[in-house]
């Protein structure tokens, strides 16, 4: 059970997840993330080894950097015995100034709607958790992850896409966001029964 600090919610991981220490650097984390890379993916090429670590951490880097409150990584492997990789990340978002509190039914329309102008290009709509209503956004995302990383000169293109739960909060105004993402666009089916089995487990925090 990971309980989200700050919320007043909890959520499983399945199996094949692990959730990193906030506080942990990045070097014991990459070296725990090649780790579990030998062992789950012996006949990758070093290339694959690297990617995955090296993409992973990055994203990873970007999360922790925006304040997330829970990140955590798993290692699959895919039909034919693909290597795959996906991140899951946490935040908590408590609004600093605005209107009083909204019910979370119009919160969460208020969101996709927001959503929708952002991303025209992106699948957004409303979700029935058993926590409550959530606002959900599908989209691809280009991005460019440092070549130095890769000890090359230039950014290395990369595509990845990201499934976004925005889940407003029982207690008062604010929400909590899972953001779930991957670059094994190819394999995004295999990554909607997971990620529908980990939304379907939030539930209200309980003492």
């Amino acid at each position: 059970m990971s309980v989200v600090e700050g919320a007043d919610l909890w959520f499983e991981l399945p199996p094949g997840f692990v959730e990193f220490d906030l506080a942990e650097g990045p070097e014991p984390r990459m070296l725990r993330m090649a780790d579990a890379v030998d062992a789950l993916f012996a006949a990758a090429t070093p290339e694959q080894k690297f990617s995955l670590v090296i993409s992973g951490e990055h994203v990873l880097t970007t999360m922790i950097s925006a304040g997330a409150a829970h990140v955590s990584s798993c290692l699959l492997r895919m039909p034919g015995g693909e290597p795959s990789q996906a991140t899951l990340c946490v935040l908590v978002e408590r609004p600093q100034a605005g209107p009083g509190f909204q019910d979370r039914d119009s919160a969460a329309r208020r969101t996709a709607a927001q959503w929708r102008t952002l991303h025209p290009d992106a699948e957004v709509g409303l979700v029935m958790l058993p926590y409550g209503i959530s606002a959900l956004c599908v989209r691809e995302q280009h991005l460019a992850v440092p070549g130095a990383l890769f000890g090359l000169p230039d950014p290395v293109p990369a595509t990845v896409r990201q499934a976004e739960f925005w889940v407003p909060l029982k207690t008062g105004p604010g929400a909590v966001l899972f953001v779930f993402t991957t670059q094994d666009v190819a394999h995004w089916a295999q990554y909607v029964d997971v990620l529908s089995g980990i939304v379907k487990s939030i539930s209200e925090e309980r003492v």
